[in-house]
């Protein structure tokens, strides 16, 4: 992947490649998690996505892509350790394959370059009317993350086990914050956004060379430069137990532990080998132990959050069986920690993994989604490079990184047990 700088704060990633017949571009502006932005940051991707200065209506936008033989536009919030990032997207057919390709590809920038820099206006503010919609659509999804019983329980048991640092922080914000944001000061926001924030520009497809020509003609006009802070590493503290009680007819465990690591460790991808033997696949221990053999669990697994070296274990189970379900989990990561884990349970996770990430490489988004978090963490790395750490992980290696990993929170969502 080829780096451009185009200055003051600005990067551009080039992977130029035969192998889609479109050009897919990503645009990430990063900002530090914080209660007192969150809102207003998630908000001005929903705002900036219904029109732009020359396409002010969300009719006319989705016209201009038609235009433009079938692209897609949009923009979104996603969150990577301590950073809320708005990312907008865009994607066409490669000039290669259109009559007047090479205009349609730089009318198509164009476009996409206003709907990040050249919003409908009002007054010292976005469109009245759009805020007012956005603001509205905004406070029913975070409200509505209760409806979605495990995402819920995972956030819930994030913002227990980091309520001193960013990371516990919801990326779509606070209902009642978003309820009282005002117009012009989210727009103020916006304007500091894109003055003074780290952006990453990832561009995926055949002959894009002349690309760069046609960002630096995007208008920026950046200022006051800001360096954001790094992902806070804990150590796990005192082990605190959750219990929230709602309407689920289903107990959600979420069980979170501290390794002590993350992704600028030079031992993060035997940690990354060990959360997979734990519980990514189906021949993992979890699945094997807790589901299948003492069949506690509707489902289990585990995933790793490599910005701040967090697993997080969940699961569906009976309420009844919630001391059993702790037991047995736990009893997982102490196997791992005193060395009982099998060479083939070792190669087949190495074969999963690396055959994962060969299907990423299949989809321009997939690719740019995993260069972006080497990115933000300031050490971008190649898929070779990944693939040959994982390659190198020894049985030794997985018993260290386990022997890391450590009980913080224990959250537990059912309909008849609770404290909360």
């Amino acid at each position: 992947m080829e780096h451009i700088q185009l200055g003051d704060g600005i990067n551009l990633y080039l992977y130029e490649t035969s192998q889609f017949k479109t050009i897919t571009t990503k645009v990430f502006v990063q900002e530090e998690l914080s209660k007192d932005k969150v809102s207003a940051t998630a908000l001005i991707p929903m705002i900036l996505r219904r029109g732009t200065k020359s396409t002010p209506t969300t009719l006319e936008l989705a016209r201009k892509m038609e235009e433009l033989y079938g692209s897609a536009i949009d923009a979104d919030i996603i969150k990577i350790g301590e950073k809320q990032i708005i990312e907008f997207y865009f994607d066409m057919v490669s000039p290669k394959l259109l009559p007047n390709g090479e205009q349609i590809l730089a009318e198509g920038l164009r476009t996409f370059g206003e709907l990040i820099l050249d919003p409908v206006r009002e007054g010292q503010g976005f469109n009245q009317q759009y805020f007012a919609q956005e603001q509205f659509n905004l406070k029913n999804l975070v409200e509505g993350l209760i409806n979605e019983k495990r995402s819920y329980a995972y956030q819930r048991a994030l913002q227990h086990m980091c309520k001193d640092e960013p990371h516990g922080i919801y990326k779509y914000g606070d209902t009642q914050q978003i309820k009282e944001l005002v117009n012009e000061e989210v727009f103020e926001h916006y304007q500091q956004l894109i003055r003074s924030n780290p952006v990453d520009i990832f561009i995926v497809g055949e002959g894009i060379s002349q690309i760069p020509e046609l960002i630096k003609e995007w208008s920026w006009h950046r200022s006051n430069l800001r360096q954001l802070r790094p992902a806070i590493v804990k150590d796990a503290g005192q082990v605190q137990e959750v219990f929230e009680t709602r309407d689920v007819q289903q107990g959600i465990l979420v069980m979170g532990y501290r390794a002590n690591q993350n992704y600028l460790d030079p031992n993060y991808y035997s940690l990354v080998v060990a959360n997979a033997i734990l519980g990514v696949f189906p021949h993992s221990k979890l699945f094997i132990n807790v589901r299948e053999r003492a069949s506690l669990a509707y489902y289990v697994g585990s995933s790793l959050d490599g910005s701040k070296g967090i697993i997080t274990i969940s699961a569906g189970i009976d309420p009844s069986q919630y001391d059993k379900a702790v037991e047995i989990i736990n009893a997982q990561i102490g196997e791992m920690q005193a060395g009982k884990i099998t060479q083939d349970e070792l190669e087949r996770t190495k074969i999963g993994l690396i055959s994962g990430m060969q299907t990423m490489a299949d989809n321009p988004a997939s690719i740019i989604d995993r260069n972006v978090i080497g990115v933000v963490h300031g050490q971008l790395r190649s898929l070779e490079e990944v693939i040959g750490e994982i390659e190198k992980v020894t049985l030794e290696q997985v018993q260290a990184a386990a022997n890391q990993i450590k009980l913080d929170t224990v959250y537990f969502l059912s309909g008849m047990r609770g404290d909360l």
